[in-house]
């Protein structure tokens, strides 16, 4: 028992220093409140950036979680950036080597060189490129220090605190917060896993297998290389999926390469075992072999076959502006929690909401390059304002249902970019999974 006494110090003190460290925080704001400053959602943006890694997260979970948080909270969490100053490379060689370098083995073992300077650093990890002895290139994702320590902590602070939350600001109505911070916990210690993301990548390479797609690639995880502090894959070359110049350099119809993928991503919502829910302009990459590649698996999400159905006819019907069938399909999804929708009315005021987005929305027809900000803008306010239609009307979104709609309004955006002349949901070059074939398609690749 001696032998772990070293390190329940070093994890005692790092929890008290982390809780010094959140008090310190919320005793300036607390101050600032104190001084008559408004206790609003930009002034709770504020704190949350302060305070680091964990409430960074949490504001991203509340920007992108519009079925739990009021609409002032998800807009002002916009502009939450998980961008971080990158650590020093001794501390990141000093992670992999309490990793990697285990029965005797030193780093040198393993890899014949790793770059010292970071591809990218974010809240959670930090990644470098490397390559091994065999030729192999690599990126090493590792886990910034105490990463989990510093959430379980912060969470643990979280609760205390929601009491406190809920009387200096009312506004968040806070119903039911321990579900809420429970799927929150849930979460993002799974992005802390990345024996779990190694996981996705390879249920997404069965996936690939099993339907004989060759157009679209996931890095390989080294399995040997991989904890659940660092993930060592293949390191993929290629150009970003917004930039068609850079993509004709190894594709001659970017509008095919949009199809390829919506076909793989549409097929992996029924035949993977979760569906990719961050395919953002950073996470799509068309290679210089001219395949797409699929990156970064921290966040899946997942859907029942029924609900999926009813999701695709509520997108096609609002495709044909058909508000009657995309209310009754809203309702087949089973958001209502048992209560009685007027549907008409439903439909009414889908309508309604739709056709002012349409007329308000300048990226349809100004040519503004996919991911600016103002894209950005536009896509949480649509999906704020089906949210907000169906909340009026007594429709709950589950989480996973908001994260298929937003990657759906990613892909249109992309679409417009690449493919500006081509429609989701009737292009033939679209292939979009139907009821006839799903039993055979899951029994084939549940075996």
């Amino acid at each position: 028992m001696k032998t772990h006494r070293p390190h329940l110090l070093k994890h005692t003190f790092n929890v008290m220093n982390r809780v010094r460290q959140t008090a310190s925080v919320a005793g300036l704001s607390a101050l600032r409140v104190a001084k008559g400053e408004k206790p609003d959602a930009t002034m709770l943006k504020d704190t949350f950036e302060q305070l680091g890694t964990t409430y960074i997260k949490i504001g991203q979970f509340v920007a992108s979680t519009p079925s739990l948080f009021p609409r002032e909270y998800v807009e002002a969490f916009q502009g939450c950036l998980d961008q971080t100053t990158p650590l020093s490379y001794d501390y990141i060689e000093q992670v992999l080597t309490d990793e990697l370098a285990v029965n005797g083995r030193i780093l040198a073992d393993s890899f014949a060189y790793i770059d010292k300077k970071p591809l990218a650093s974010a809240s959670i990890a930090q990644v470098h490129a490397a390559r091994l002895h065999n030729g192999d290139e690599v990126v090493l994702k590792v886990q910034k220090p105490d990463v989990e320590t510093i959430m379980q902590t912060d969470l643990g602070v979280l609760h205390a605190a929601t009491k406190l939350l809920e009387l200096a600001m009312p506004s968040m109505k806070f119903a039911s917060i321990a579900p809420i911070i429970d799927e929150i916990r849930l979460r993002m210690l799974a992005e802390t896993d990345f024996i779990a993301e190694a996981h996705n990548i390879r249920d997404f390479q069965q996936f690939l297998s099993v339907s004989g797609n060759t157009r679209v690639v996931a890095p390989t995880v080294y399995d040997e290389l991989t904890t659940k502090r660092v993930l060592t894959m293949s390191r993929l070359h290629g150009v970003s999926m917004i930039d068609e110049t850079a993509m004709r350099q190894y594709c001659d119809d970017p509008a095919q390469v949009m199809a390829d993928t919506l076909n793989t991503w549409f097929a992996s919502l029924m035949l993977c075992n979760s569906f990719h829910a961050d395919l953002h302009a950073g996470n799509l990459m068309l290679l210089t072999d001219g395949r797409i590649g699929f990156l970064d698996f921290g966040i899946v999400g997942k859907l029942k076959a029924e609900s999926w159905r009813a999701c695709m006819g509520m997108m096609q019907s609002l495709q044909d502006n058909n508000y009657q069938a995309m209310a009754q399909h809203m309702v087949d999804m089973e958001m209502t929690h048992g209560r009685d929708i007027d549907v008409a009315a439903l439909a009414q005021d889908l309508q309604r909401m739709m056709q002012s987005i349409m007329a308000e929305d300048k990226v349809f027809t100004s040519g503004i390059p996919f991911n600016t900000k103002e894209q950005a803008d536009e896509l949480n306010k649509m999906m704020l304002e089906i949210v907000g239609v169906g909340k009026r009307h007594g429709i709950h979104f589950p989480r996973d249902f908001a994260l298929l709609t937003k990657q759906l309004l990613y892909f249109d955006r992309f679409m417009r970019t690449l493919a500006p002349d081509m429609d989701m949901f009737s292009d033939q070059r679209v292939q979009i999974l139907g009821q006839d074939s799903l039993a055979s398609d899951v029994a084939m690749i549940s075996k």
